[in-house]
Order: structure tokens, then C-alpha cells, then sequence
């Protein structure tokens, strides 16, 4: 079966209202597929043309890509050079430390439920580096998100915007909707799903970005090349460079991943992963928590079936796909 069509046939088969699929080289976007409904409380069709919640992936589309352009060492503690960290608890952890997810602090804490705004990331600030190995770190962005933005003096709404085209702060339409949030109350569609990154403004080192497919694809591609090198392990699996998760971390390549694959993953149903030896890569968008967000179990079965459908079609030259 040709790529596209596998692509097409599992988009539509995928365990979510809505689903979006990309496969790219470095040359070319070599199949797309946009399935599903958008909004199942109107019916609203998802298209190519919608906006997709991108999670976590924001840490990679947004935050790294600014962190990496800064013009200050990635081996200094920040507080050297950051006035609002120094003295605080992670003031002595480095760019690297932060990215890589080696800096300590733990994975989350539930700020939003009593802190808005700068407060959020002064209580990350002041959060005390506990963990004993690598441990992947919503904290740790949160806090990159705000080093960027009063470094560069712009907000990253605005860096993500002049970067990549990727939309943060909301509301963006269409939209493609996420969870019947009991925090907020209502269902969240065109803002962000992240609770922290919400009561944040909706623009936060860690999550709130939105992408159309071809957006996402195209901030994606760039990074098609030899994986990062390994900056953390914590002696589980688990293999971080800057931003990046490295195979095999928590399975996200897939039960064919190449052993120079790559990637990440964001929690509403979004996944890329790079295959550089073989010389292509692949996005997933999705929103597996909508109405609600319930067992993972299904969606990461089917992220299997479909990376490695992609890599049964994409052995040897994807030149001739």
C-alpha cells in the first residue's frame, strides 16, 4: 500500500474525534491526512485549515528553538545571569540542566489552583530541586518560557508568531476542541488545555502553543537530521537532550523506532518523531481527551500501529514513495 494511503487509513481510524497526520523528508511533505470531528458538541468537521492544541510540543516549536538563540552559555547557572533567579532555589541550574530535565525540580504541581500569572513563575522559581535523577519537568519550561521572554524583551505569542506562524494566548479558530474542563467549567476550544499555562495567560514555556498541520509540519521539519546528543539518564529508559526525548524514552518512536530516532510527545494526543537514518519524519495532532480525557492505552496503540505502518513504507529511499 502506497504511504498516503496508509497514512489516510489510519488518521481515519485513530481512537479520537479528530486527527491530523503528517510524513516529511527534508525536501517535501510526503503525505497528509485531516479526519475526524472537531467539535463533537456541534459536529463540526475537522479540516485542514483548524487549529490545533499543541501541548507539550510547545516546549520544542517555541521554547528550545528561542532558548538555543539566546546569546548566553547554556553551561552557566541562571541566576548568573538572570536577575530573577538569582538566589532562588533553581537559580543554580543551567540552560542544559532545565532543558534536558536534569535540573531537579519534580514533573508538575497544580499552581493554577491558587496563583496567576508571574506568581506561577516565581513559585517555580522557588520550587526546591528535589528529584534525584532526570525527571520530565513541566516546571522547567515554565521557567525557560519566562527566561526567553525577559531576556529577548518580547513575549512568546510574539517569538512564536515571527518564528513559525504558531499562535499562543488564544483564542485562535477554527479550532479543534480539547476537554470539558472541570476547572474552568466549560468546554475549552481555541485556548489552551493546560491548567498552568491558562491561569498564565494562555502563553507558558511549556504548553499553549496552536498549530494548523501544515504549520506544525513545517516548524517540525528543520529538525530532521542527526539526533541531539544525550545531555540526561535517568537509568529507566529514559534519554533526554536539549527538548528532545531520544529512543527508546517511553516507547514514542513506536515498536519499529530506529535507534537515532527522536521526538516528543504532548498530552492531548500530539506526537512527533524524527527518523533520521531513515531519512524522514512524522506528526501526529490530536485530541484524545475530548470530551474527556480518559485511558492512554488506546491512542499510544494506535501512534504504534501507524509509526510503524510508516516505517514498513518508508524502509530503504523515501525518494521513491
Amino acid at each position: 500500500m502506497a504511504l498516503a494511503a496508509v497514512v489516510d487509513t489510519l488518521a481515519r481510524r485513530a481512537p479520537m474525534p479528530a486527527a491530523a497526520v503528517s510524513v516529511f523528508d527534508r525536501e517535501r511533505v510526503l503525505a497528509t491526512a485531516v479526519h475526524g470531528v472537531a467539535d463533537l458538541t456541534t459536529g463540526r468537521p475537522a479540516t485542514a485549515d483548524c487549529w490545533w492544541d499543541l501541548a507539550s510540543l510547545t516546549k520544542v516549536l517555541v521554547t528550545l528553538p528561542e532558548v538555543l538563540a539566546l546569546p548566553v552559555p547554556r553551561d552557566r547557572p541562571i541566576g548568573a545571569f538572570w536577575p530573577r533567579a538569582a538566589g532562588r532555589p533553581t537559580g543554580g541550574a543551567t540552560l542544559d540542566d532545565l532543558l534536558a530535565h536534569r535540573s531537579g525540580l519534580p514533573a508538575d504541581a497544580p499552581l493554577y489552583r491558587e496563583l496567576r500569572g508571574a506568581a506561577i513563575v516565581d513559585a517555580a522559581l522557588g520550587t526546591p530541586p528535589t528529584e534525584p535523577g532526570p525527571v520530565y519537568s513541566d516546571l522547567g519550561y515554565i521557567i525557560l518560557g519566562a527566561l526567553v521572554a525577559d531576556l529577548t524583551g518580547r513575549s512568546l505569542a510574539d517569538l512564536a508568531a515571527r518564528r513559525s506562524g504558531l499562535r499562543m494566548g488564544g483564542p485562535v479558530a477554527p479550532a479543534v476542541a480539547t476537554e470539558r474542563c472541570p476547572w474552568r467549567g466549560r468546554l475549552i476550544v481555541g485556548e489552551v488545555h493546560d491548567e498552568n499555562a491558562a491561569a498564565m495567560g494562555g502563553a507558558a514555556g511549556h504548553a499553549g502553543a496552536f498549530g494548523t498541520l501544515a504549520l506544525v509540519t513545517a516548524a517540525a521539519r528543520p529538525w530532521l537530521g542527526a539526533a541531539p546528543p544525550c545531555l540526561a539518564d535517568n537509568g529507566a529508559g529514559e534519554r533526554f537532550a536539549a527538548g528532545w526525548w531520544l529512543h527508546p524514552t517511553r516507547g514514542i518512536g513506536g515498536p519499529r523506532a530506529g535507534a537515532d530516532g527522536f521526538g516528543a510527545s504532548g498530552f492531548v494526543g500530539n506526537r512527533i518523531w524524527f527518523e533520521p537514518g531513515r531519512g524522514y519524519g512524522v506528526v501526529v495532532l490530536g485530541n484524545r481527551v475530548h470530551p474527556v480525557r480518559g485511558d492512554r492505552a488506546p491512542f499510544t496503540a494506535w501512534c504504534d500501529e501507524l509509526l510503524a505502518s510508516i516505517a514498513a513504507e518508508c524502509s530503504g529511499d523515501v525518494r521513491r514513495l
